[in-house]
This record gives C-alpha cells, structure tokens and sequence, in this order.
C-alpha cells in the first residue's frame, strides 16, 4: 500500500507552525516559494554520486508529496464509466453514509452500460426484457480512520468498511418469464459483460467468462480466440455408449466429458460441453458443441460465488424462481476483511471484476487556520487569527496560574468585551473603552448571512478648546489605521458596515464610551475571514454566596460546589467575590470565607456557519468546536488548552504518527479539521482549519477499468543533479549533501564533491546533524531559491526532510538539526 502524505504533511506544517506577533507580517515558510497561492514553481533534485542511498529519493518524493497537498484548483476525473454520488441540492459531506446522499437504487440512469437495461435472447430464442440495479450498503460512510492493515498511525480520510459489511448488491431482473430449462447455451448480461451460460438449475448458474463457442465434428479442426489467447480444437475421441468427447486443444488432450461438464485447462482457461451428438447410423456424424471461457463461475443459491472452483468468501449469490420460472439473480458483495476506499485506493468486486468504489477526495473552498495557544504563562491567545483586513494576534484571557482572573493579556493590557446579555442593545447601555486599561476590542457586524469583525482601538485623547477629542483606529495588514482623527461626542462610525457611537470621551481619563448603533453590531463575537464565528470571553463580576449545611473546609472545596452549582454562560468567566460558610475548624483557625475566584476553565467556543452560508447564531445547523482553556500540570502552572469537544458525533481524535499531534474533523458541511497539538514537554494548543463554505467530496462507483485522476497535482517534479540545468527556472529542493549532490555542492559554493569532515567544515554540519539552508538568486537558479535538505548521513537527510515538511522552517533560513523534531536557526 503507498504511504500517502497528501494533507497530512500539510496539516502538520500548519498545525506547528507559529506566526508573527501583532504589528509584523509571518515569515514566508515552507511551501512557499515553491508552493504560493496553490500554484507549484519547483523541481526537486537527488544526487547520483558515489554512495547514495535509497533513502535520498525516497525522501525526494516524500517532499513532492507534501508539496502536491498545497496545490488547490483540481478536480477528480474518471476516463471510464462512471457516476457521482451526489444531486444538484445535496453534496456529499465528511460523515455521510453513501445512501444519506443518494438512497435510491442505481440503474441504467446511472450507469447506462454496466447497468444497461435490454432483451435477453434465451435457448427458445425468446426476449426476455431484464433490467440491472445496484443498491450500495446502508452503513458505508465517508470518514476519518486509522488501522494499521491500511496504514499504521496515520489518521486517513475515506471508508473503512469493516468485515461482514455490505457493500453493494447487484440484482439483475427479468421483467418476462424466463424457464429455467431455456437458460443453458446462452450469453447472460452481468454488469456490462456478457457470460456463457453452460447449465442450470434451480439453485445454481455455471457461467463462463469471455467465452468462445463453436461446434465441430470427429476429425474437424478450428481455431477459437478468447481474449487475447488463440485455440486450435478437434475432436480426437467420442465415447458413443456415454455420449461423451476428448477434445484436444493446443495439444492438451482432454478428459472425456459429457454435456453440462467442464476441465480446466494449463492455461487456466475452462473448456465446457453444451452437447454431444451421437449418430451411429450409415452417413451419421458425432458431433460436440462447447465453449472456452477465460474463467469459470458458479452462482448457487445462498452460497458464496465460486471463481475457477475457488469459494469467494464475502460474494454471496441469490436465485429467485418459483415454479421453475426464474425472475432474478443477484450478487451481495460483504467485505470479506476489513476493505479502505481513500484517494489512493479502490475496491473492486472480488471475482466478476465489474464494479468499483473510490474516493477522490474533499474539495476545500478555502483554508484559513484559527489557532487557540499559550501567549505567555498566564494568558492565552488566538494567534494570528484571520480578520478581514489580514491576520492578527489576539490576546483573549488570563489568570494567575490557579484561576482566570479577566480578558485580554493582563490588567494593564485588557481586551474589552461586552457580556452577551447586552448584545443587541442600542441605547443607555454604553461600553467604556479606558486606554490606560485597554489594548483594544471587537466591533463585529453580521445579518446572518454575511459578518465581519475589526480589531478596534481609541488614543489621542486631546481637548480641543472646550471639545474632548479622541482617534478611532482599526487594525489591518500588520498595522494599525486611523478610521477617523479627532472623533467627538455622539459621532457616529463605520467600520464596513459596523455602525458605532461614541460618547462621553474624556480626555483626563483616557476614555470613551462606545454603542452599537444597530442590533446587528455586537461587542463580543469574532467571526474570521471566512466567517467562523468565536464567541468572546466575557467577565462576570458580581458577588454570590454559596452555602452549605455543615460548611466547607477549604476554598476549594467551596470552588468546586459553585462551579457544579452554576449554570455558566458561553465563555463567562467570574472573577466576583464568592461567599461561603466555613467548618468550625477551619473558622477557628481563622480562615475568611471568601474567594475572589473560582474560575478554573473557560469555555471558549467557536461555530462554523451552515452550508447555506448562515452565520453567528448558537442556534444554526453548523458544528461547534468547544475549546477549554485550562492550566497545565508544571510546579507553576500555566496556561493551556486542557480540551478540545465538538458538539455532533464526529471522528476519533487520532495522533499522527508520533508527532503529538491529534487529527479529528467535525462531520459537517464545512468538515473543519482540528489539530490538537500535545507536547510531551510545552503546552497544549489547537489548530482549526476551517473551510469557509460548503465541502464536497468526491466519491464515485465506476466501471472497474475507469482511470481515475486528480487535477491540481504538483506533477512530476523530481530530476537528478545531473539534469539540474534544464530547471534552472525553477526553485528548487535539493535532497542529500555535497558528497553525493553535485547541485548541493554547487548551491553551497562547495568545489566537486564535499564529504565527510570537509562538508563540516565547510558547513558546521557533524555527525547526527543535518542542515536545510536556502540560498538566493544562485547559479543554479538565478532569480529564485535553492533550498539545500541535506544530512552528514542518509539517516540524517530522512531527519531533515521529516523536519522540513512536519515543522515551521522559513525557507530563505538556515537551521541545524538532530532529529526529526529538532533544529537550531542559525543567526549570521
């Protein structure tokens, strides 16, 4: 089975990767410059010297891999027969089951030839009108899984039909009464292929493939074709008493064989006898008719199919007669064993070879990353979160490594949000904006169907004469833009179209009070570029009590009864007063029943919008993903994501390979994919790759022979360092060292082949260690980059090239490395 990389090394370079702070654009790294804006500009080059290794190419095509997953724009083609489970309102989405999309039986509307409808001509010469059907399993659904007899600890898109499971049945009908005795000697449709049939009965049907049938007397010969094979045949031997015949055929002589009997021959083919005629009498000629078929199969009632006398376990046959008419014939396909449909593998129907199942893959619209993570040890951060107007780093909770204590990074630097019971209101419920407290906050505008938010900011307080003044300023492209200078009370503000007012702006106090000036601006959701929504951490200040009969012995133990206690809000978090009664011991000894915190976790959620593009309500088709913001377990914890929880069945988080990174998707419209990164050492964060729109996937069933492709494919890439000359206008990949790559001694500046302490010296380079290092405008690629991945030994380059496509790596850079996980930039 091929190793496919395809979106996994893509989701691992993104998951790991880190972003610029705020007010500075990220680093160009990899795939870029060989992959920018899903379009490819690379060729990736492997050594030829003395002493190579296996290994380098391997590694030069795990890199092409990686890269292809960038490439966007294809589609999934199929030359050949073919038909797509979907319908023009219902697209086929990650969590569906096949006959969720489409539940009705496939026929020749479908499949015009393999399920042609026509006239069986029986041995009456009859027409028999029949028609053809598939009906695929009921429990056959699109997901993501891992087994290790597909490919071991890679969470995969696809099927994963366990064994038993049916996976289509395919019943032929015939619309007149067909006798059974008016069956033998005839061609039988079956799924687009006509069968001989040599005998049956009530319960069984023998069927040659691709057979030939003639007649010939005693002492004739004749030539048959059978596919691409050619048999001479004659008659050498009649058994008159028993109506029996020796047929010789390209020189194999055969046993004596009645009518209805078959042989196999060396090749094997079968030969079968429909009749031997007999005529002893003066002028009298014995006489055989038969066919050769390129196989053999026996249909039998309730049984397994047989092929060439072998059982084909899990392809069960069923005959419907009654008063020796037969009215259908149908095969039910079980998986015999746990069977995978993914982008690089189909299944075929065991035995009759006719039908087969695959999978293209998902149709992402759009990728943009929400990434929730630690900013510093108290506090959390989205990083780089797509607004708008370009990404920004967005500080949203933190505490004092117990509990969180309010919003934003700390209490000089305050991201302020209205509480979620004030959304929508207009008038006489102001937010105050205090610049010596705050950093900044949302102002966010949806109808349902369209939403945007802008990161927003007020400085400059200055009086004007007698008139308080202050600036409005919104974040965007790394910076931040003045909206509008010199802003008064009761202005109004757009911001696309958010509308706000401004009033009470006091210049001695560095503050302002701002309003929506409609129901459809808020103060406490995000919504991303592409329209997820994120529902903002919001304070609760206000004093509670909470009692109990015998009083509790230690704040905590009060903390965690008001907590169960409490019905919280999406992303409250409480930093009031909690008043409690205490043991009598503890009260003896002096201990106050009061704590100023007791929120431990915070709920920060995030929901995608429909399929039909609505937005920014709880209550909308869409999947949500519940990220908990907890503290991790270090002697002064911090903060971290402590869980991550959708709300609709979805796939089994799964970790990837052994990256510490756990795969999961939601199963919905928009299949946002999850990363939840959990380092053995380091904090836990998550990656949320969402889609923006409706995600379709592309599953077929088709003629067995359909060539199936993907477009958008990086292409074939790979060239030797002897054919580096004609890329020379393209960026490149160099895998291996100057020892064994003459281009990496060239991009390098290394004369001939650089090995061993020479490439160390020349490149700080040691045993165990490897270098990715990216040089500009060099003589082998004027104008663009040569990207050298290269180890002191193979070993060392597998490492490198692990590291390149698995972490972060700003390509123009240099870094030195000891494993797979591990690497040093290195600063000039």
């Amino acid at each position: 089975m091929k190793f496919n990389f395809k979106k996994i090394s893509a989701v691992l370079s993104s998951v790991i990767m880190t972003g610029a702070t705020l007010g500075f654009a990220a680093a160009a790294n990899f795939p870029a410059p060989f992959v920018t804006s899903g379009v490819g500009n690379v060729a990736i080059v492997y050594g030829t010297g003395a002493g190579i290794s296996a290994l380098d190419q391997v590694q030069a095509g795990n890199i092409q891999t990686a890269l292809s997953s960038y490439v966007t724009g294809g589609t999934t083609t199929i030359d050949g027969e073919s038909f797509k489970f979907e319908k023009t309102s219902t697209k086929f989405h990650l969590g569906d089951n096949i006959t969720g999309v489409v539940s009705s039986s496939l026929d020749d509307d479908e499949l015009p030839t393999l399920l042609a409808s026509g006239k069986y001509i029986d041995d009456d010469n009859d027409e028999i009108d029949y028609s053809q059907k598939i009906d695929i399993g009921a429990a056959n659904q699109l997901s993501m899984f891992e087994n290790n007899d597909y490919v071991a600890d890679q969470p995969t898109v696809g099927f994963m039909i366990p064994s038993s499971q049916n996976v289509l049945t395919y019943t032929l009908t015939f619309e007149d009464s067909l006798l059974i005795t008016d069956m033998p000697t005839t061609d039988l449709p079956l799924m687009g292929k006509s069968y001989y049939v040599l005998s049956n009965t009530s319960t069984t049907l023998t069927l040659l493939d691709s057979a030939a049938s003639t007649t010939i007397v005693a002492g004739e010969t004749k030539t048959l074709t059978v596919g691409s094979k050619t048999y001479t045949v004659s008659a050498s031997i009649f058994d008159t008493a028993n109506s029996k015949v020796k047929l010789e055929i390209n020189g194999e002589t055969t046993n004596l064989l009645a009518a209805t009997e078959t042989q196999k021959l060396s090749d094997g083919a079968y030969v079968g006898v429909k009749e031997v005629v007999v005529q002893n009498f003066q002028g009298g000629q014995n006489q055989v008719e038969f066919s050769i078929g390129s196989g053999k199969l026996k249909i039998t009632d309730s049984s397994d199919v047989q092929i060439n006398d072998e059982s084909i376990s899990g392809l069960v046959g069923t005959i419907t007669d009654s008063a020796n008419v037969i009215t259908s014939i149908a095969l039910a396909w079980a998986a015999d064993e746990d069977l995978f449909i993914a982008e690089d593998n189909a299944i075929t129907m065991p035995g009759f070879g006719a039908v087969s199942l695959s999978y293209g893959g998902l149709t992402y619209p759009f990728e943009e990353i929400v990434q929730v993570q630690q900013g510093g040890d108290t506090y959390a951060t989205l990083e780089n979160f797509p607004l708008k107007d370009g990404p920004v780093d967005i500080n949203i909770l933190y505490g004092d490594s117990v509990s969180f204590t309010g919003i934003g990074k700390d209490s000089d630097n305050l991201l302020l949000v209205r509480p979620p019971s004030d959304e929508g209101v207009t008038t006489g419920n102001a937010t105050k904006f205090d610049q010596d407290e705050h950093d900044y906050m949302v102002v966010s505008w949806s109808d349902g169907s369209d939403a945007e938010s802008y990161l927003v900011r007020f400085n400059n307080f200055v009086l004007d004469g007698s008139t308080n003044e202050t600036d409005i300023q919104y974040y965007s492209d790394g910076g931040w833009v003045t909206k509008k200078a010199g802003a008064k009370d009761s202005d109004t503000v757009t911001l696309g179209n958010a509308d706000i007012q401004i009033h009470n702006i006091t210049r001695t106090q560095h503050s302002v009070d701002i309003m929506n000036n409609s129901a459809n601006t808020n103060f406490n959701k995000l919504y991303s570029k592409e329209g997820l929504t994120v529902w903002l951490p919001w304070q609760n200040t206000t004093a509670v009590t909470q009692t109990n009969g015998t009083g509790y012995a230690t704040h905590a133990a009060a903390c965690t009864a008001f907590n169960a206690a409490k019905l919280w809000s999406v992303g409250e978090v409480y930093t009031g007063t909690v008043t409690f009664n205490l043991s009598a011991a503890v009260t003896s000894a002096g201990v106050v029943g009061t704590a100023s915190n007791c929120t431990t976790s915070v709920v920060l959620q995030t929901k995608e919008e429909d399929e039909n593009g609505n937005k920014g309500s709880s209550t909308s088709p869409g999947d949500t993903v519940n990220v908990t913001l907890g503290w991790d377990s270090s002697t002064t914890p911090e903060v971290e994501v402590s869980s991550v929880a959708t709300s609709n069945a979805d796939a089994t988080s799964t970790e990837i390979l052994e990256t510490d990174v756990w795969r999961d998707f939601t199963y919905s419209a928009l299949a946002t994919e999850i990363l939840y990164d959990k380092p053995t050492s380091g904090q836990d964060s998550v990656k949320l790759i969402y889609h923006g729109d409706e995600v379709a996937a592309d599953v077929f069933i088709s003629e067995a022979d359909a060539v199936i492709s993907s477009g958008g494919a990086l292409g074939d890439v790979l060239v030797t360092d002897a054919e580096v000359a004609s890329v020379s206008g393209k960026n490149l990949v160099i895998v291996g060292g100057s020892c064994i790559n003459s281009a990496a001694a060239s991009a390098l500046g290394l004369a001939g082949h650089t090995c061993s302490e020479a490439f160390t010296a020349a490149t700080g380079v040691g045993a165990g260690e490897f270098l990715i290092k990216g040089v500009q405008n060099s003589a082998l690629a004027p104008g663009k980059l040569a990207l050298v991945v290269a180890g002191y030994e193979a070993a060392d380059t597998v490492n490198a090239a692990t590291y390149l496509t698995m972490k972060p790596v700003d390509t123009s850079k240099t870094y030195i490395g000891t494993s797979s996980t591990e690497a040093t930039l290195q600063v000039a």
